[in-house]
């Protein structure tokens, strides 16, 4: 069973929601659509580059650990 899909409210300035507009249309999408293919695409991409971050700095013996306090 799927979870829900969360809802996401945002304000852009006129210029920026005119050119979303003017992208989502020039594909055939309702402008909610074409941002969320493209912010979904955003977070997947950056999540991922993050793992693959996280497993070469652990095989490098990078731990992670906090910075210390006054540095």
């Amino acid at each position: 069973m799927a979870l829900e899909r969360k809802d996401l409210r945002i304000k852009l300035d006129p210029s920026d929601h005119e050119g979303l507009r003017l992208l989502a249309e020039s594909e055939r999408l309702e402008l909610a659509e074409w941002a969320e293919e493209v912010l979904v695409r955003e977070v997947r991409r950056r999540i991922h580059a993050a793992s693959l971050l996280a497993e070469k700095a652990k095989r490098a013996g990078i731990t992670g650990n906090a910075i210390p306090p006054g540095v």
